[in-house]
């Protein structure tokens, strides 16, 4: 656990980073530094040996008709101060008049006769640095040019090269070391206002969903945004939830103390005519404790599918004749003509069937119970933009200014009778699926419409 803690965590996660990067670049640097320090020690010893065997060149004179060297002593003391230096001096005529014999130069003439020419080279099975130079002897008898060659070996270069190598990866280490406590000092700086957020939602009381009231960074304000909107919508979630709990504590006390009444009379009750018509009004209550129970479990479904349920394509037509043939009773009290009219275009809708059909079945048997005498209509119909289902019945309707307060939980519009969901449970689907529902009355008909934006 603690492994996969520490690597979740951003500090780490951030350290580790920047530690790759700084180890990746202090490489890079350090092959930097070499190169530049070996260019530079290269340089440095180049020009002290060119220095040093011009200088040699210059003590090349003629004496007695042969070319002879006065070795300049401070200048092979300075270039033997580390290493081991060779020369060798060749008159005109290609005879060694000093130094060591088998010393050899790749130079060109030609190319030595304008300046020192520089190369590597090995003598005496070390490598060494050869510079070449050509002097011209003015002598009418050895006219010509004399070649000088000076060698010296690497140690002295390669030391100093190392030398600097090592200053400057110790300069990048140091430099490496500092970034990285400055980037620990700064991570642990920067995530102080996320501890402060942390503290606040910890001492919070479970029902408190305000707002964080700390000022989060610019970088995760989005974050903090979103958990504010979490919040927002749990709370209003959990107060929808909380008033349905008590409406429904509150509605279903009063049908069982209505039952509890009639039981009390009915276990009293001694003539058998008063015992049969108590029994009836325990089974009328009974069915409408049973019929509330229902819509409040629907009640419920509904508000809790509304967000967590994904949509699919539902076909209106399927949804409406399928709905109307299980909520229809096989019997009923009086003689209702039922009638369907689907859409000639089959509409297809986004949507939850599961809520679509317990809404449509509400306001069906709401039209059965409380409103069709004797005709109960339903209706699919679309144009290019919306589609929606329409109930109707032949009942007295009721007034246009009570259709909102009608949408509200248990609000009956007068009826004595029914749980007052039907049409809320209606309305709250209708909005779920961003449409609406609308009533109106026409050659008779109170209509309930709901409507919705087509998908097809």
């Amino acid at each position: 656990m603690l492994r996969r803690d520490l690597l979740l965590s951003l500090r780490v996660r951030i350290i580790v980073v920047l530690s790759a990067v700084l180890g990746l670049g202090a490489v890079v640097l350090g092959v930097a530094a070499w190169h530049s320090a070996t260019i530079a020690a290269e340089q440095a010893y180049d020009r002290l040996l060119s220095g040093g065997t011009i200088q040699i060149a210059e003590n090349v004179y003629v004496q007695g008709g042969v070319v002879a060297l006065d070795p300049p002593v401070a200048a092979i003391a300075t270039l033997s101060a580390y290493d081991l230096v060779f020369y060798k001096v060749v008159d005109p005529r290609g005879v060694v008049v000093a130094g060591y014999e088998d010393l050899a130069s790749g130079a060109e003439p030609a190319a030595a006769r304008s300046g020192v020419v520089l190369e590597d080279g090995s003598f005496q099975g070390q490598p060494v640095r050869i510079a070449t130079v050509a002097r011209q002897i003015d002598d009418a008898r050895l006219g010509g040019w004399a070649t000088i060659v000076v060698a010296q070996t690497i140690d002295a270069r390669a030391a100093l090269a190392r030398d600097l190598t090592l200053k400057a990866l110790g300069v990048i280490a140091a430099m490496s070391v500092l970034a990285l406590l400055a980037t620990g000092f700064a991570v642990r700086l920067a995530l102080k206002p996320l501890t402060r957020i942390e503290l606040e939602i910890a001492r919070r009381r479970p029902d408190d969903l305000r707002p964080i009231q700390t000022e989060p960074p610019i970088e995760i304000r989005n974050l903090v945004h979103a958990i504010d909107d979490f919040m927002r919508r749990l709370s209003d979630r959990m107060a929808v939830m909380q008033r349905f709990i008590a409406d429904a504590a509150h509605q279903i006390r009063t049908p069982l103390a209505a039952l509890d009444a009639q039981v009390e009379i009915l276990s009293s009750a001694s003539p058998l005519k008063r015992r049969a018509e108590h029994i009836a009004r325990v089974r009328e209550r009974t069915t409408e404790l049973a019929r509330l129970t229902s819509q409040l479990l629907d009640h419920a479904m509904v508000i809790h599918r509304a967000d967590a349920a994904r949509a699919a394509p539902v076909d209106l037509n399927e949804l409406a004749k399928a709905v109307l043939a299980k909520a229809v009773p096989l019997s009923l009290p009086r003689e209702v003509d039922i009638s369907f009219t689907p859409a000639p275009s089959a509409p297809v809708i986004d949507g939850d069937a599961v809520s679509l059909r317990e809404a449509l079945a509400n306001l069906i048997d709401n039209a059965l119970v409380h409103g069709a005498r004797t005709r109960l209509s339903l209706t699919v119909s679309a144009d290019t933009r919306s589609a929606w289902i329409e109930v109707g019945d032949d009942g007295d309707g009721f007034p246009v200014e009570l259709a909102e307060t009608l949408t509200k939980p248990f609000e009956k519009g007068g009826h004595s009778r029914g749980s007052g969901l039907g049409l809320s449970i209606a309305a709250e689907v209708a909005r779920a699926h961003d449409g609406e529902l609308s009533f109106a009355r026409n050659a008779g008909l109170t209509l309930v419409r709901m409507s919705f934006a087509r998908s097809d």
